[in-house]
């Protein structure tokens, strides 16, 4: 077992708590990766580039929510992937950004979810950041991939048929991720929600080494006894700033560019950054496109007064 050497290269415990906490100006700028709405019923390999090998991924109705739609990924052997660069996402090398996703598991599975910075990636060592479980654990057993002693680590246990919010702080200066996990809602993450292994660790290597830019979307599955699974997916956000906020995304509205909740004297701040006029919208001011016209401009300035205070 070799000693760790990334966590000075990781966000402070104390930064990351007051980021959590919604201190200073940081925008909450996630971008939707996918969240399956505009897919067709059925397999989800072909539609809108996501790639599916093996088993029968697929896009369904929410088992908790007959107007959502979900991914369906169930326990036989498959590799399920799709580009970031696809939505015009990235994560590039000596940055961080955040990952949030939400995730049901109804019965033991072996999967894991993640980034990679492979192109194609088919193997559990392709994941730089690797999230999952096994169906040989004896509960539904969270685990995540840490180098240091190149295993797995286990971090909680599971609830079936519980959607779960998801927060993936994935560092590609320091090649670590850290977790946080809630149940809740539309709900962010606070500094209890984060998760730790049983040996008190809360910073885990990438499998894959030191990787550079982070390139892919990736969950691989291995096939377990008959009944096992399946496990659901839902809401992929990426957060597109260095600012890292652990806002929810599926719960922000426009307007609300810090996460806190209101539309006030903090918003007003970023306009005249982002005031670009039509047909222009500047870096890190989505938020602000009160109309969801890819620009800032007067229309959104009416739509911003009409809120301010709220």
């Amino acid at each position: 077992m070799h000693a760790k050497h990334t966590v000075t290269l990781c966000l402070t415990a104390a930064l990351v708590s007051s980021l959590i906490a919604g201190t200073g100006t940081a925008r909450a700028e996630y971008r939707l990766f996918d969240d399956f709405s505009d897919k067709v019923l059925g397999p989800v390999g072909g539609q809108d580039d996501w790639v599916s090998n093996g088993g029968d991924n697929a896009v369904v109705v929410d088992p908790a929510d007959p107007f959502n739609q979900c991914l369906y990924v169930p326990s036989a052997s498959s590799v399920l992937r799709k580009a970031l660069a696809a939505e015009n996402l990235s994560c590039p090398d000596n940055t961080s950004r955040v990952l949030f996703f939400r995730m049901r598991v109804a019965n033991k599975q072996t999967f894991s979810v993640g980034l990679s910075p492979n192109a194609n990636p088919s193997e559990y060592s392709d994941f730089a950041p690797e999230l999952g479980m096994a169906n040989s654990a004896p509960n539904l057993d969270l685990r995540v991939w840490d180098d240091d002693g190149g295993n797995y680590e286990t971090l909680c246990q599971l609830s079936a048929d519980t959607w779960y919010n998801v927060w993936i702080r994935v560092d590609t200066q320091g090649n670590c991720c850290e977790i946080w996990m809630n149940d809740m809602p539309g709900a962010t993450a606070s500094a209890a929600d984060k998760l730790a292994a049983s040996d008190g660790d809360e910073t885990f290597e990438f499998r894959s080494g030191d990787a550079s830019e982070l390139r892919t979307f990736y969950i691989k599955t291995s096939g377990g006894s008959s009944g096992f699974g399946p496990t659901y997916f839902d809401d992929i956000y990426l957060e597109t700033t260095i600012t890292l906020s652990f806002c929810n995304p599926t719960s922000l509205v426009p307007g609300d560019c810090n996460c806190d909740g209101e539309i006030d004297e903090a918003e007003f701040a970023f306009l005249p950054d982002c005031l670009g006029g039509p047909d222009i919208l500047p870096p890190d001011c989505s938020c602000l496109d009160m109309d969801d016209d890819a620009d800032v401009d007067m229309h959104d300035v009416t739509a911003f007064q009409v809120l301010f205070g709220s």
